[in-house]
């Protein structure tokens, strides 16, 4: 048929094709390949995930060689006392293929049982070093996706978007053991309560106290930004950490809170209120020589200003 025939006239007018119609042939096929392997892997990017041990449900996304230790600056931080400073790497050795490598650790690395000190890794394979079970998972984009929502919804509060207690409490421990061996010099933390809460649930209903918890959540991450980290806990109550800040330094954030929180429009369904802050700072390790004792500083000192008249801050 006419049609059939790359030879034959167009009704469109145009000059007929001369010839069969062919591929454009590659120019490297090598070139070709790696950029294949390449989004593939980009699609299936391995993961770490602690199965077992203190840091359990933590992830991680290979993209790079890694080291994992105690050491608060190592890519993946533990706070398994049983593990070295700096215990094993998991190495990018290209072409998709990964390695586990024992940086001559004190108690050494297992692999699915079997002591390892430069051994291939293959998916689901258990990386154990002291009391910490990691295993290799490859997931496809679409998995990947479904952890990191599960993940978010482990990690962060769905009322304010701030981190839950038990991040906060981790990624504290883990920053006051970089003050510790002088990693950074101190590390500032606020503890802070909502003013005039119970007023609001009483005359407005829960629903608008609620409201009010989530919006200060927002307003107090906005303020903290890229400086530090915070929670909710314990309903209407809040905290931050701060790295590197000294005391004074905190007390002005703390500062900025409470006059954020002054000065934010309140108003659902017609309604507007005007809660307020109060704000405790302490600084380890001025204050206290750990985390736990810094944060308790911090909670005296908002107590402190609770007695004092409410929105505001002390140290």
């Amino acid at each position: 048929m006419a049609e059939d025939d790359p030879k034959a006239p167009r009704g469109d007018g145009e000059k007929p094709r001369r010839g069969p119609l062919r591929t454009k042939p590659l120019d490297d096929s090598n070139e070709f390949r790696s950029a294949l392997q390449a989004e593939l892997r980009k699609h299936a990017r391995p993961t770490l995930l602690v199965i077992a041990g203190p840091d359990v449900g933590m992830r991680m996304l290979l993209d790079k060689s890694i080291e994992i230790g105690r050491d608060p600056e190592a890519e993946l931080p533990l706070r398994d006392e049983s593990i070295s400073w700096r215990h094993v790497r998991v190495e990018d050795r290209g072409a998709g293929e990964w390695a586990a490598v024992d940086i001559k650790s004190t108690n050494g690395t297992l692999l699915n049982g079997q002591p390892c000190t430069d051994s291939p890794l293959k998916p689901g394979d258990r990386i154990i070093i002291g009391k910490t079970i990691l295993e290799l998972q490859e997931q496809d984009a679409i998995r990947a996706g479904f952890n990191a929502e599960v993940e978010r919804l482990l990690t962060e509060d769905e009322l304010s978007g701030l981190w839950v207690k038990r991040r906060f409490d981790a990624q504290l421990a883990t920053t006051a053991s970089a003050v510790d061996v002088g990693t950074i010099p101190c590390v500032s933390v606020i503890v802070m309560d909502l003013d005039g809460v119970k007023g609001i649930n009483d005359t407005h209903g829960h629903d608008m106290g609620a409201y009010v918890i989530g919006e200060s959540g927002k307003v107090i991450g906005k303020v903290i930004g890229d400086r530090g980290f915070a929670t909710r806990f314990g309903g209407d109550e809040y905290a931050a950490g701060l790295p590197g800040m000294k005391k004074e330094d905190a007390v002005a954030v703390a500062e900025a809170i409470r006059v954020a929180i002054n000065e934010h429009h309140y108003e659902r369904r017609g309604i507007v209120v005007k809660p307020g802050i109060s704000c405790g700072v302490a600084t380890l390790p001025e204050d206290a020589r750990d985390a736990e004792l810094v944060f308790r500083a911090a909670d005296q000192a908002l107590y402190r200003a609770k007695r004092a008249g409410k929105n505001r801050v002390l140290t």
